[in-house]
């Protein structure tokens, strides 16, 4: 079945994901608490977005950008010089930064999976979850506790991320790992992405091209690989399989034109046309939507 509606210019609402970079769960989630972009609907139930919806996409995503609440939104977008209110984003820091230092892990959980679930990842990610990550690294040098804090909240957010994993659907095939040093939490934090892409994630941590060749048969084909420090010159000369995509940010630390050779990219590499789940799985669970 065609997705795009080409003599109506409506989309699907994977293809509204994938053009926007905001996942299809966030996207329902807009329209049903806040009442925000409003799509047409199939005879079976199916969102179909508009050229003006996806504008309106575009915009939500700005004020958010600006530290804005996800509540807050829909009367800004009706104003024509609003106010711009505090900055959400800073307080959301702040208080998960409390809720944190409280050992209170149930209402962790509550507040995270609510930015997930009305966010775009890249903005929670950017503003919420890495600086306080760079907090929980810190911890040790500004209080006694700071190790047992930082060892218990950095197990809590791999778990936390892992249970994607667990839970993820049938989709894709494509293993993930990392060579070289990164963060604790950028391998989780890809996999996420991949799974809201449609990806079927094998998760297989740090490894090297020796390592992928080793395992040759018994995992899918198409690898990514995030690109870590520390790595020297013998090391950057062997060769990973054949398909292979090198990406992240640390991959400038070396040599430009080594880097053109492995085709690599700064942020995660995206591929429409390989992340779409079967058909048997196309409609996304809009009927039920």
């Amino acid at each position: 079945m065609q997705d795009k509606i080409d003599d109506t210019g409506l989309y699907p609402i994977r293809d509204v994901s994938r053009l926007t970079g905001v996942n299809a769960v966030t996207l329902r989630a807009w329209q049903r608490r806040y009442g925000l972009v409003q799509p047409a609907r199939t005879d079976k139930g199916h969102r179909l977005y508009s050229e003006q919806d996806i504008r309106q996409i575009g915009e939500i995503l700005s004020w958010l950008e600006r530290g804005v609440s996800i509540g807050q939104v829909k009367g800004l977008l009706s104003e024509p010089e609003p106010e711009l209110p505090s900055d959400h984003w800073q307080q959301t820091l702040e208080q998960l930064c409390q809720v944190v230092l409280a050992f209170n892990r149930r209402k962790a959980e509550v507040m995270l999976q609510d930015l997930l679930t009305s966010y775009p990842f890249e903005l929670v990610r950017g503003r919420v979850l890495q600086p306080l990550l760079d907090r929980l690294l810190g911890l040790w040098r500004e209080r006694p506790d700071g190790e047992l804090l930082q060892g218990f909240w950095l197990s809590w957010l791999q778990a936390h991320f892992g249970r994607h994993l667990i839970e993820q659907e049938k989709g894709i095939p494509i293993c993930l790992a990392s060579w070289g040093q990164v963060g604790p939490l950028d391998l989780h934090w890809y996999a996420y992405e991949l799974i809201n892409q449609g990806h079927e994630v094998h998760l297989l941590g740090a490894c090297d091209p020796k390592g992928a060749a080793l395992l040759g048969g018994r995992v899918p084909e198409r690898w990514l690989v995030l690109l870590g420090a520390g790595l020297g010159k013998q090391e950057l000369a062997s060769h990973w399989p054949e398909g292979t995509r090198l990406f992240g940010p640390l991959g400038a630390l070396y040599d430009e034109s080594w880097l053109v050779q492995q085709a690599w990219s700064l942020s995660l590499p995206s591929e429409p046309d390989e992340t779409r789940r079967p058909d048997a799985s196309s409609a996304d669970g809009e009927a039920q939507a």
